[in-house]
């Protein structure tokens, strides 16, 4: 299994050359997450993350293990787009730098949709050698650009600069598979991988999954076809969204299964979002996720995930449409 993952990750998720002996499978990424919180911090030590960020770090991170978060505030009225100014504040911010372990990346970003550009990988990946810290690059949906251009690997990139990182990717979100709960890690530093090997007999994936993941993941001519075609997919439904409901504001992503709906103009506070969630989601059977959620301390921002049958989009559009014509007229 692990020989056929390899194989995988260098030819469709760029990562370079990988030795299957450092590759740890374990039950979903939430699950490499917690063990990488126990392997590789202490408790109390810092790990940098960028606002808005996946709700469900705080559980892999925070709850367990105790490791605290830095905050890189991402600017609203740049679309929340990374920049490495927000990073170098987080880290002037902290009282206690030498418990600043690593800074956490998902490219593509969740929840904004935003593929890292160039410029910022280069300048983060400084950043780390600078100040010594190690880089974790989840790339979980490395597959779902919408664009149908290849991915590159901030991990790659990373290890080619010669500083500590960290590779997590999983089943779940390309491949639509979270019910098979398998995720990866890869790294070449021994003494994690080796800590995480043991940590694996407490989230081992089953045998019978792995089989069928082999067959999945080893066949290259139905990825050559899958590939493409979900990622084509993805590519229309923001646009039909965006067409269909004109009177909303949405920050358009370049890839992922999400975009972040902008109501921020009718939100004065976190009581003011609480309040529309709990509308759209009481009154209009809509459950999207609000921006306190995410990290933000910017009121008014929501993730949609977009990622449906065609008929969930058009349901979705038919009540957001009701949404905005009765409630912020």
């Amino acid at each position: 299994f692990k020989a056929i993952v390899s194989k995988f990750m260098q030819k469709y998720l760029d990562t370079g050359e990988i030795n299957p002996n450092n590759l740890v499978t374990q039950t979903g990424v939430s699950a490499i997450c917690e063990a990488l919180s126990f392997a590789m911090f202490d408790e109390g030590d810092y790990l940098i993350i960028p606002t808005p960020y996946y709700t469900g770090f705080d559980h892999d991170f925070t709850k367990r293990f105790k490791v605290n978060f830095l905050y890189a505030k991402l600017d609203p009225e740049q679309g929340f787009e990374h920049n490495i100014e927000a990073f170098k504040q987080a880290y002037e911010n902290c009282s206690d730098k030498e418990k600043i372990k690593a800074v956490l990346l998902t490219d593509p970003h969740n929840p904004t949709g935003e593929i890292l550009s160039e410029q910022f990988r280069s300048e983060i990946i400084a950043f780390c050698e600078n100040k010594k810290i190690s880089l974790i690059s989840d790339e979980i949906y490395a597959l779902s650009n919408h664009d149908g251009s290849p991915h590159h690997s901030l991990y790659r990139e990373a290890i080619e600069a010669g500083i500590d990182a960290h590779f997590l990717y999983g089943m779940a979100k390309d491949f639509a598979l979270g019910g098979m709960k398998t995720g990866f890690y890869y790294s070449e530093n021994q003494d994690i991988v080796k800590a995480m090997q043991d940590l694996s007999y407490f989230h081992p994936v089953s045998t019978s999954t792995q089989l069928v993941l082999e067959n999945i993941l080893g066949d290259h001519s139905f990825l050559d076809e899958y590939i493409p075609t979900a990622k084509k997919r993805l590519q229309s439904i923001p646009m039909i969204i965006a067409q269909q409901l004109p009177k909303l504001s949405f920050i358009n992503p370049n890839s992922a299964l999400f975009m972040l709906l902008d109501l921020s103009k009718y939100c004065k506070n976190a009581k003011d979002e609480e309040e529309l969630f709990k509308l759209i989601l009481n009154k209009y059977k809509i459950n999207i996720s609000p921006g306190v959620d995410l990290g933000l301390k910017v009121p008014g921002f929501f993730r949609v995930c977009f990622a449906q049958k065609k008929e969930s989009v058009l349901e979705f559009i038919v009540r957001m449409k009701e949404f905005s014509e009765k409630e912020l007229s």
